[in-house]
């Protein structure tokens, strides 16, 4: 018989991967947001970077793992910052988990 979702909210390991899933999607709709609301391509985002267009649409599908240091290069070059706010499991979600502040960097001519 298959396992319900009670049952699957009561492994412990079922909790830690929901959790992982749960904060890779929140990074990858954040950049993805920031994209759009700057209007910046993935392929643009691709050349400031340095990297493939393909890379970049394996990163926010999911398709290639996010490490804390791409994250920290992609907001960089989109001049954004990102600050973590941490909250006990179970308690009640007051504000969004990572919050993007903008943070233009000036460029010399």
């Amino acid at each position: 018989m298959a396992n319900s979702v009670i049952d699957d909210m009561n492994d412990p390991e079922f909790r830690k991967l929901l959790s992982q899933e749960e904060l890779i999607l929140e990074v990858t709709e954040t950049i993805c947001d920031i994209l759009e609301n700057e209007k910046i391509s993935r392929k643009e985002l691709a050349e400031r970077l340095g990297k493939s267009k393909g890379f970049i649409s394996q990163l926010l599908n999911g398709g290639r793992n996010l490490t804390l240091r791409t994250v920290a290069d992609i907001l960089h070059v989109l001049g954004y910052k990102v600050t973590l706010t941490p909250y006990k499991e179970g308690a009640q979600k007051k504000e969004l988990i990572i919050k993007s502040h903008a943070k233009r960097t000036r460029r010399v001519a």
